[in-house]
């Protein structure tokens, strides 16, 4: 006899039919019926009289239901209460994360810590560009993955990354057969890209005024995903990150020659604060994992 099997039982006394516990159990009804035969085996006595106006408890049944009521009661605040003292010994992390972070450092760094670590919860959150430098010095984040530059005044910060930035351009566009994008092909052109949260919308306008022209922002948007795809509608040319685009062959990726203009990810943290074993375990971990990359 175990806890579970017991609280199957319950939910056919609760409900008055197998059909409606196997729904509410979510288990087949031919499982929830071997459960309860099997358990009537083990105790060598039937629950319930099966017949047609349904299945009614018998004497051993109702015994059964006086008891198992308070012995699964029981169980569930001892289960309720080991949780509570497992939780009380993890510690959290608040990681705060730029929009499309995350996917250039793939998920699968993150659940890999989390099995290394299992007492170190994280908590993750995305924001914009700005607003994810605003949860560090807020205090609201423990650290931020954020896209650069930072004032270094405000933050300390450990380089983790960098991709590259691209010209998004249809295949029917006049720009599409590029090898390279200076930024002066793009003095007439319609522009998508992220709003004014954004790095890369800074950056990028101030490369543009380095080469001497404002550009036309015609779209702005913080999916990139968007981007991309309003890109691939022959709306105008998206400047955005090569990975977040969805596979198509109506769209061409066109590296900027300029090798500065990039999309740099580093780890921020307030300036002075004191980082704790835990949180600079995380940072070790992301930076050995990220170092060759």
């Amino acid at each position: 006899m175990d806890i579970k099997t017991l609280k199957y039982f319950l939910q056919i006394c609760k409900d008055g039919s197998f059909s409606k516990a196997s729904k509410n159990l979510y288990i087949s009804q031919q499982g929830l019926s071997k459960a309860i035969s099997n358990l009537e085996k083990e105790l060598n006595v039937p629950l319930f009289n099966r017949n047609s106006s349904g299945n009614e408890l018998t004497k051993y049944g109702e015994y059964l239901q006086n008891k198992a009521v308070s012995i699964v009661y029981q169980f569930d605040i001892l289960d309720k209460g080991i949780k509570s003292m497992i939780e009380e010994n993890k510690v959290h992390l608040k990681i705060g994360v730029s929009f499309g972070v995350l996917n250039a450092l793939s998920i699968d760094i993150i659940n890999e810590f989390s099995s290394l670590y299992p007492d170190i919860v994280l908590n993750i959150k995305e924001y914009t560009d700005f607003k994810c430098e605003e949860a560090v010095l807020n205090n609201k984040v423990d650290l931020g993955f954020a896209i650069s530059y930072f004032d270094e005044s405000l933050f300390n910060s450990q380089f983790v990354k960098s991709e590259k930035l691209y010209a998004i351009v249809n295949k029917n566009h006049h720009l599409c057969n590029l090898k390279e994008m200076k930024f002066e092909d793009l003095k007439d052109e319609k522009i998508i890209i992220n709003s004014n949260h954004s790095k890369l919308r800074h950056n990028f306008l101030i490369k543009c005024l380095e080469n001497k022209f404002d550009p036309n922002i015609y779209i702005e948007s913080d999916e990139m995903i968007l981007i991309h795809d309003l890109s691939k509608r022959n709306e105008g040319v998206g400047i955005s990150i090569d990975f977040a685009h969805t596979p198509t062959c109506k769209i061409s990726y066109i590296p900027f020659e300029d090798p500065t203009f990039t999309w740099n990810i580093s780890i921020i943290t307030k300036k002075n604060k004191i980082i704790d074993s835990n949180l600079q375990a995380f940072i070790d971990y992301i930076l050995e994992k990220t170092k060759t990359n």
